[in-house]
């Protein structure tokens, strides 16, 4: 965890927007950070890049390390501690898919999938997850299903945005899941 002194954020310090519109330096942030949290940190072998990304309808959601006061690329540590290069890594980041692309168990044809959820582990605090999952819900919740297959632990966080169950308990990458359902309607 960083020094840095928590702050509390909000949906609206979230960027909402399609591949098209993302920097090269937004790009190489997020798969920055989906690398170090989902390959690195809880050791997941799977192709993040899976393409998805590349669709118009796909939205990428950014909280960005600017909310923290910082601009520009910081120094970089390996999973070994060592500083090895630059970071460009949000604070934060989510996808939300294009309407009827099924995503796993919580898919559904009518619903667009929330997913890669993520916070930089330098700055876990505040509610970064809370700020990006609270921009999608607001802003795509009100004329839309959304779903999402969250890690079980944190069933809890998603159901204070209007997520059920709609499933079994499953396992992706050895992390037991939830699929999760919001009916369209007004932000909880």
């Amino acid at each position: 965890m960083s020094s840095e002194s928590p702050r509390r954020f909000a949906a609206s310090d979230v960027t909402i927007a399609p591949f098209a519109q993302l920097s090269p330096e937004d790009l190489y942030g997020l798969l920055q950070l989906r690398s170090e949290v989902f390959v690195v940190e809880q050791e997941c072998l799977f192709l993040d890049l899976d393409g998805v990304d590349l669709y118009p309808e796909t939205l990428h959601a950014i909280l960005p390390t600017s909310v923290l006061g910082r601009t520009g690329p910081v120094p970089f540590r390996d999973s070994h501690g060592e500083q090895t290069g630059l970071s460009l890594k949000p604070a934060g980041y989510a996808r939300l898919l294009p309407r009827g692309l099924i995503d796993g168990p919580a898919g559904h044809p009518e619903g667009r999938s929330i997913g890669r959820v993520v916070a930089d582990p330098e700055v876990r605090a505040g509610g970064i997850g809370s700020a990006l999952v609270g921009a999608l819900v607001e802003q795509f919740g009100p004329e839309t299903m959304l779903t999402l297959n969250g890690q079980a632990h944190l069933r809890g966080f998603y159901e204070k945005f209007g997520f059920a169950v709609s499933g079994d308990e499953f396992l992706e990458d050895g992390i037991p899941h939830l699929p999760m359902r919001r009916p369209a309607g007004p932000a909880v």
